[in-house]
């Protein structure tokens, strides 16, 4: 059996959450991850968060809870106020902090779960959001200033990180920059790679609010990964 399987908004995301869950759990052993949405076996493949909530609604994790003992569910906030998906972060007081907005997000997801189901698999679900980018997790990894801490416009931020950009171009062949318009698997790998060590996820991750949230929800879960021998 699996140990995890991913439900996420796209291919690039999934390359994030993978890094990350491998560095959790290195003191432990690497994690079986799998994939459910997208077939990150194809490129290009579709994503976006309305396949996300469609996974829920079509119970498609009551197949992959068969084959994975945990089923990990990604969506980033920064079009949560839409039409759908209708999870505002902006109330009359401003913005919500984190520690609030980020379980109002998982309520909307939960929603989508059929209510027997969570109550089945209530420790086997796990929830990765993004605010408002999962591209933000990765600012702390690259900057080492207060942009390391920026939850906006996360993308075009480490697109435009020289150290990242000379990474990338050391490869051969190069990669591309990262950018809204490309995104490409082996970029993202490299640009997520330090959260396969334990301690720089640590230290890093939890400079970005929603990432330390994300590692405090694996805490509280006290996974022990089987021995597979």
């Amino acid at each position: 059996m699996g140990d995890f399987v991913l439900v996420t908004e796209g291919v690039t995301d999934h390359t994030i959450l993978k890094n990350v869950l491998i560095g959790y759990f290195k003191n432990q052993r690497e994690p079986e991850i799998n994939f459910d949405q997208p077939d990150v076996r194809r490129v290009p493949s579709h994503g976006g968060w309305t396949l996300v909530i469609q996974s829920l609604r079509e119970r498609k994790y009551r197949q992959a809870f068969q084959f994975n003992q945990f089923v990990t569910v990604q969506i980033d906030t920064d079009v949560s106020g839409e039409s759908g998906f209708g999870v505002p972060r902006q109330d009359v007081n401003g913005p919500m902090p984190v520690e609030e907005f980020i379980p109002r997000v998982i309520d909307r997801l939960k929603a989508e779960i059929a209510e027997e189901d969570l109550v089945r698999y209530s420790d086997r679900f796990i929830f990765a959001i993004g605010v408002d980018q999962l591209e933000c997790w990765l600012l702390p990894l690259w900057f080492k200033d207060s942009k390391g801490k920026q939850t906006s416009n996360c993308t075009n931020r480490l697109g435009e990180c020289p150290q990242l950009r000379d990474e990338l171009n050391r490869k051969r062949p190069k990669l591309p920059w990262i950018r809204p318009e490309e995104k490409d698997q082996g970029s993202y790998d490299v640009a997520s790679k330090g959260y396969k060590k334990r301690a720089t996820l640590i230290a890093d991750g939890s400079k970005n609010p929603s990432l330390a949230f994300f590692i405090e929800l694996l805490d509280q879960q006290n996974i022990i990964l089987e021995d597979t021998n």
